[in-house]
């Protein structure tokens, strides 16, 4: 991603949240869940060279959020600053249907709740993207 994407999600982080619109179209779907994780189950480990990166191409690392952040957009600001000045690329590993960082425009990948399809979906999405580290949120205390 260039700067100027970063400058984006800069500019757009405010404490300021949409309106919920799913509630106001239909109050019945809050006993609902809001979406279903399909996980396919394979013997097979996907071949690397599907994944190729570019040379010099910057370096993605997974942040681990296991419930919503009560400020996301203070910790969006942190990781596009992050981003910036040392050229990494976040990406998003949520066990929640929404943890708030899908409106600044971050990579929000969405992962399982059970414990084993957690760590086989972390797994897959750390070979796709080769992650450097996947860090836990709460436990470096950005999202404290």
């Amino acid at each position: 991603m260039t700067d100027n994407v970063w400058f984006d999600i800069l500019s757009r982080a405010s404490p300021n949240r949409p309106v919920p619109l799913d509630d106001l179209v239909n109050e019945s779907h809050a006993s609902q869940p809001c979406g279903k994780v399909i996980f396919p189950q394979m013997d097979l480990t996907p071949s690397a060279a599907l994944w190729e990166r570019e040379p010099g191409g910057p370096i993605h690392i997974g942040v681990r959020i296991i419930e919503p952040p009560e400020a996301p957009y203070s910790v969006a600001r942190l990781l596009a600053s992050a981003a910036m000045e040392r050229d990494v690329y976040p990406v998003i590993l949520s066990r929640v249907d929404y943890c708030g960082f899908e409106r600044f425009g971050f990579r929000v990948e969405r992962i399982p709740d059970k414990p084993a399809a957690a760590e086989a979906a972390e797994e897959e999405i750390r070979k796709y993207w080769d992650l450097a580290i996947i860090i836990d949120g709460h436990e470096i205390g950005l999202l404290s």
